[in-house]
Order: structure tokens, then C-alpha cells, then sequence
């Protein structure tokens, strides 16, 4: 097999601690070599010590003194990379030491593949009911994209960690006034005719809201997203948002079985999301504000 050169690459509008521990875990990572490491930054000024670790680790990072969306930097760093992988991830993810080297591996057996979904896991150790609850919906949302045919479905593909073969991605429409760019992705690729699959063997870790205010912007977003999409993809796709009813049964019975205070929780971030949901004319705006807890 061919071995395939890596890109990762982050934007973010944050530039606090957050992006050394999750650089610390990417360069943890074991059998691939090396790689190219990309952070576009804005917004938040890096500090000079940040600014320095992040150069001796061998992260290259560039400012943007003119705010844009979180499309607009993933479309200036696509331009930037040459490598045959693209893996787009977030400041505030935490890989485990063997996820780099399976997404690479998954794109070096089968050559048709063209977009790459992994595990986004919770991290265990909750600090409010909140972030548990929130926790128990991660998982939840993982077991049934695990499971839904064979983990090629838009709940698979998360913005928090993808990977994109770059003769295929340099095709992909990258609009920088887009909101959510999850399920835009996924059917990007499909209209591209490209293969999509995902890695639940290849594990990241995410620290979810801690509080209701930092879960209602995503939360927002997410019930504006299948409105959005109508702008960009003439094609039916409604069916793939019917999700197989067994499978999400199972997923939420396999969650209460283990975490059943989490479940309940969950029901009541679900509730207070959907009753204080943003305005479409909030939620519409690409630069959103950071959800801070997130970052801790």
C-alpha cells in the first residue's frame, strides 16, 4: 500500500490553552510519521506563549487580522495543503495515540474511499448535569452512527474530526457564509459521487457544554441546518434524515442501561433547547460566539 502524507488542520477563533493540550495529543500520535500541522487563527489574539509552544512542537499557525467563518478559514487552509489526507478537527478535541495512524490506514487499503467519519467519544469525567447529560447524548448519537447503515450516514459525519482524500476534496464547494458545515459535507460528497465510511476503531475525545447557554447556540444551529441546505443541493435528501427507529431504540436503551441519570438529564437539556431556540436570524450568522466551557 501507498503510504498517504497527512495535513491537520484546525481553525479556530479562540487561540486560548485548549489548542497546545489538543496539539500535545495529536503529536502523540503513533505510526504515521510525520505530518504537516495547520492552525488558522482569528478573532482572539494567541499569546506570545502560546504563539511559542505551538512553534517548538512544529505547528505552523497564521493570523487573520479580518474575522471570517469557520468555512472561510477551512477553505484558506485546503489551499494551503499539498498532502494526500485532509484531517479537519477542532481546538478543543483530544486524540487518542492510535486515531491518526487508523484514518490513514483506512484511506491506504480502499483507494475509492473520500471522506472519513471517527469516533467522537465524551470525555468521562462530567463537572455539571449539564455536561453529563450532553455526555449521554454523544454516545447515544455514536451508537446509532456506528450501527446506521454501517456508518455511512450524516450523523457520522461530525465537524469535529473528518478526513478528506484532497483530489477528491479540492472538488468539495466550501461556502463561507455556511452555518453548519456537518450534513453539507456529507452530501457534498455524495453529489461528488465520493465514498464515504467511518472509523468507530479510530476514538477522539470532546469536552461537551457544561451549561444551557453553551449548548443552545450549537443546539440552534443544528435545528437551522437542514433549512440551510435547501440553498446548495437541488436533490432529494430528506430520507437521509429518517433515522432507522431499532437502531436509535437500541442506542437509547443501551445508554439508560449505563447511564440512566444522563439520559434523563439529557431530556431536559433537549427540552429547554428546543423551547428557547434562537432565532433563525441569530443562528444564520457563520461567526457565532465561542462556547467556552467546551474549551476548558
Amino acid at each position: 500500500m501507498k503510504k498517504l502524507s497527512i495535513t491537520v488542520a484546525i481553525p479556530t477563533c479562540y487561540g486560548g490553552e485548549s489548542l497546545i493540550s489538543t496539539a500535545k495529543t495529536i503529536y502523540a500520535s503513533k505510526g504515521v510519521g510525520d505530518f504537516r500541522f495547520i492552525i488558522v487563527a482569528d478573532r482572539t489574539p494567541v499569546s506570545p506563549k502560546i504563539k511559542k509552544t505551538l512553534k517548538e512542537m512544529g505547528v505552523e499557525l497564521f493570523w487573520n487580522p479580518v474575522e471570517g467563518s469557520q468555512p472561510k478559514k477551512l477553505k484558506q487552509m485546503r489551499d494551503m495543503t499539498k498532502s494526500d489526507l485532509f484531517v479537519f478537527t477542532q481546538d478543543d478535541i483530544d486524540f487518542t495515540p492510535d486515531a491518526l495512524r487508523i484514518m490513514t490506514e483506512r484511506f491506504e487499503k480502499d483507494p475509492k474511499l473520500t471522506a472519513l467519519s471517527v469516533a467522537i467519544l465524551p470525555h468521562s469525567d462530567t463537572k455539571t448535569w449539564v455536561e453529563a447529560g450532553m455526555a449521554s447524548f454523544i454516545r447515544i448519537v455514536f451508537t446509532i452512527a456506528r450501527l446506521w447503515n454501517k456508518g455511512d450516514n450524516y450523523l457520522a459525519a461530525s465537524g469535529r474530526c473528518m478526513v478528506f482524500r484532497m483530489s477528491h476534496f479540492n472538488e468539495y464547494r466550501i461556502p463561507e457564509k455556511m452555518v453548519n458545515t456537518d450534513m453539507f459535507f456529507y452530501l457534498e460528497n455524495k453529489r461528488l459521487n465520493g465514498k464515504f465510511a467511518m472509523a468507530p476503531d479510530s476514538e477522539v475525545y470532546i469536552r461537551a457544554p457544561q451549561t444551557l447557554k453553551d449548548q443552545l447556540g450549537p443546539s440552534s444551529r443544528y435545528q437551522f441546518q437542514r433549512a440551510e441546505l435547501t440553498k446548495f443541493f437541488d436533490f432529494d435528501y430528506s430520507h437521509e434524515y429518517t433515522v432507522p427507529t431499532i437502531i436509535a431504540l437500541w442506542a437509547v436503551i443501551k445508554e439508560f442501561i449505563h447511564h440512566p441519570l444522563g439520559v434523563i438529564q439529557y431530556a431536559f437539556v433537549f427540552a429547554y433547547t428546543r423551547i428557547k431556540k434562537q432565532p433563525s436570524k441569530t443562528v444564520s450568522n457563520p461567526v457565532w460566539a465561542v462556547d467556552s466551557t467546551t474549551k476548558s
